[in-house]
C-alpha cells in the first residue's frame, strides 16, 4: 500500500507531495507501533529511522559533525553552496552505530560500508522533515542542533563520502 505523505521534501524544490512505501508489518505509516525516528544510542545519542521505501528523491548533502554539548549528529552544508548556518539533525539508516577510536567518538558505522568520519562529506538519497509541519513523531533535539531552517535529514542510501 503506498500513501502520499508531505512530511517529506525534495531540497531546492517547491515542496512536493511524495509517494511513501508503508512502513510497518500493519501496512500503514500512521498504524506504525513505533515511531519511525528513534535512539539508537543515547551516549551519545545517534538517531536512525525506520523509513522504508520511497521517499529517496531528496538529495542529502552535507559534512558530519557532532555537537557534543548539544548531544546530536548533524550534516551541515558547504557554506560556499548552502544556506550559511543551517544544521540539519542527521537520522540514519537502521543499524548505524556510533564508530569511537580509543573511546572518542570518530565517527557513524553505517551498515554495508566503510565508517564515516567526523568531517567527511556525505551525499546520499533520503528525505527532510521539518520539525516544525511533519506529521511524524520526531525526537526533541536541542536548539543548536537545528539552526538556520534546518530540518531532521533521513538518509536512506549512502551515495559517497569524501573525508
Amino acid at each position: 500500500m503506498v500513501r502520499r505523505h508531505s512530511y517529506f521534501r525534495r531540497r531546492g524544490a517547491p515542496p512536493p507531495v511524495v509517494l511513501l512505501a508503508a512502513l510497518s508489518v500493519a501496512g500503514c505509516f500512521g498504524c506504525t507501533p513505533s515511531p519511525p525516528v528513534s535512539v539508537a544510542e543515547t551516549d551519545p545519542t545517534l538517531l536512525v529511522h525506520d523509513v522504508q521505501g520511497g521517499g529517496d528523491d531528496a538529495q542529502i548533502d552535507g559534512y558530519l559533525r557532532h555537537l557534543a554539548d548539544a548531544d546530536c549528529f548533524v550534516l551541515e552544508p558547504d557554506v560556499t553552496t548552502g544556506p550559511d548556518g543551517m544544521r540539519n539533525v542527521a537520522v540514519w539508516p537502521p543499524g548505524t552505530k556510533v564508530w569511537r577510536d580509543g573511546g572518542q567518538v570518530t565517527g557513524v558505522d553505517v551498515p554495508g560500508r566503510e565508517p564515516i568520519a567526523i568531517g567527511s562529506r556525505v551525499v546520499g538519497d533520503g528525505g527532510y522533515a521539518n520539525p516544525s509541519t511533519s506529521d511524524l513523531d520526531l525526537p526533541e533535539v536541542t536548539p543548536e542542533c537545528l539552526t538556520g531552517g534546518g530540518e531532521f535529514a533521513m538518509l536512506h542510501t549512502i551515495v559517497s563520502v569524501t573525508p
